[in-house]
């Protein structure tokens, strides 16, 4: 998923900075885990704790980071479907009746005689809302698991991208059609690392959840810029939720005034950063930031030194590309930023 911030690209960084400051740990935190990429990485070495404040991110984190196992179905068997990918990729759409609780997405996301937003054609936008409308009818009626659900859930999220007619982010859609968007919308399975612990995800606040964990190892990969999260991707946490909300705008926001961030909010973001810092139970510290962030590189480095063991903290800096192509003499600046702090005692 193409997803703002994304660490895929810097995963095996963060594991040599880790590897070289840290022995014998046990339990990872990522507390803001986003896609749960870096969670994802590390359950191979660790019992990992995942959290986002967004919905869609923890259904992510409880199929990939929180499940131990590939789900079996079995409740669904009892019903006669071996195979709910099968089934919710190919049921005929043109069969089944539509009303107006469970055609969220068509009626609101895809051109129609109501609707004039683009972001998806109507046969995948019938698609989606008949998948999150199966998977929700069959937990309801005790067919599923909770990991099931979840599985599902998150597997819908993680196939919806690959159809959507957006240029990165659901900010906006496009005013033509991508070819992109004329691909069937298929259901797809994800991969589960399997590390027999007891790994956990939550859907909180990071600078709450702080003060009910501890641990070896915190990952901190906040927000760098103003641009908050839920705008750019509200409609897979409207996917996820499928609570049917009040949406406005142009593009169809949901409301989530209660979901901006203090770390996109150049006045907030220092006072919270220093809170989580100082609350963080945790021996070992890593954070991942920008040198274009709203906080500069000496703030990190002044609150991390304020709460860690002497002469342990440490910065390491890796070149980065924001864009395919060329180099602009701005974009040969950009260094992606990881910290290492040992935390002190208090």
């Amino acid at each position: 998923m193409r997803y703002i911030g994304s660490k895929v690209l810097l995963l095996d960084k963060i594991n040599e900075v880790i590897e070289e400051n840290v022995d014998n740990a046990e339990s990872f935190l990522d507390i803001f885990s986003g896609t749960a990429s870096v969670a994802r990485y590390f359950k191979n070495k660790y019992k990992v704790y995942s959290n986002d404040h967004l919905y869609f991110s923890y259904v992510l984190q409880k199929a990939t980071i929180e499940n131990d196992c590939y789900p079996t179905f079995d409740g669904l068997k009892k019903v006669d479907i071996y195979d709910p990918f099968s089934y919710l990729n190919n049921f005929p759409i043109d069969s089944y009746v539509f009303d107006e609780n469970n055609s969220f997405i068509y009626r609101n996301y895809s051109p129609n005689e109501n609707c004039e937003r683009m972001y998806f054609t109507n046969e995948n936008a019938k698609r989606i809302d008949f998948i999150r409308t199966k998977i929700e009818e069959w937990f309801n009626n005790n067919l599923l698991t909770e990991n099931e659900y979840f599985y599902l859930i998150a597997g819908l999220i993680e196939s919806v991208p690959f159809v959507s007619n957006i240029s990165g982010t659901y900010g906006a859609y496009l005013k033509h059609w991508d070819k992109r968007a004329f691909k069937p919308l298929e259901l797809i399975k994800l991969d589960v690392t399997i590390n027999h612990k007891e790994n956990r995800s939550f859907n909180k606040d990071s600078n709450e959840l702080i003060r009910e964990l501890e641990g070896d190892i915190i990952y901190i990969d906040p927000p760098y810029n103003s641009r908050q999260y839920m705008p750019n991707y509200h409609i897979l946490e409207t996917i996820a939720r499928y609570d049917s909300p009040e949406i406005y705008g142009v593009t169809g926001l949901r409301p989530y005034k209660e979901f901006k961030s203090k770390y996109c909010n150049k006045k907030q973001v220092e006072k919270a950063f220093a809170d989580l810092i100082e609350n963080a139970n945790f021996e070992h510290i890593v954070v991942s930031y920008s040198n274009e962030g709203i906080m500069s590189e000496e703030t990190i480095l002044e609150i991390l030194c304020t709460y860690a063991v002497a002469d342990s903290v440490k910065v390491y800096k890796y070149p980065y590309r924001r864009y395919k192509g060329k180099l602009s003499a701005k974009e040969h600046n950009l260094h992606e930023l990881i910290f290492y702090a040992k935390k002190r005692k208090l």
